[in-house]
């Protein structure tokens, strides 16, 4: 097993998941559109940009959508 660190390139979106519980926030939604459009050489610098979160904003969405099964370590 490879102890390799992990990276934003490694988050698939769970498509089976359906978050009905609770509504995803702006900040979220953002985010999971940009995790859509961008497959390859993600990092938090350009996903705060083409969000225009800061990348503390980004770091808690991601945790977020983690927490709630939206994305995963694929």
């Amino acid at each position: 097993m490879t102890n390799r660190s992990r990276s934003l390139d490694d988050l698939v979106i769970n498509t089976y998941r359906n978050p009905h519980n609770r509504s995803l926030t702006r900040r979220e939604t953002f985010v999971l559109g940009w995790f859509i459009n961008n497959t390859k050489g993600r990092t938090y610098e350009d996903m705060a940009k083409d969000c225009k979160l800061s990348i503390e904003q980004c770091k808690n969405a991601v945790r977020d959508l983690m927490d709630i099964d939206l994305l995963r370590w694929g």
